[in-house]
């Protein structure tokens, strides 16, 4: 039997940012999740459009994660990701540039803002 969040993990170990979709109302289910937060449904990894909204952002000065970081709406969902960058204003449009699994473990998202 399939797992997506077993599934997520695998792709975004090589780079592959996925997301499980309700296979009956067709919702996005974020965190990731082997059933629906709606309707409890199963779900089915789905690529999904990784430009979205900058909603906020902030930096960070803690040593050892130093940083921008942002909240970011894309496809339904909102995820933190972060960005080389301090030319960031809220509103604007950005696109997930990479992801992965880092050294550490953890999940990375970075997002770069889009010329449009």
């Amino acid at each position: 039997m399939p797992n997506p969040l077993r599934e997520f993990i695998e792709h975004l170990k090589t780079g592959k940012f996925r997301v499980p979709k309700c296979m009956s109302c067709g919702s996005n289910a974020w965190p990731p999740s082997h059933c629906c937060p709606y309707c409890l449904s199963k779900t089915s990894l789905k690529k999904i459009e990784t430009t979205g909204i900058l909603l906020e952002f902030t930096s960070s000065h803690c040593k050892g994660k130093e940083g921008i970081f942002g909240l970011v709406e894309m496809s339904g969902i909102k995820l933190v990701g972060s960005f080389h960058t301090t030319h960031l204003k809220e509103g604007m449009k950005v696109r997930m540039k990479e992801c992965g699994i880092g050294p550490d473990g953890t999940a990375f998202y970075f997002f770069t803002p889009t010329m449009a």
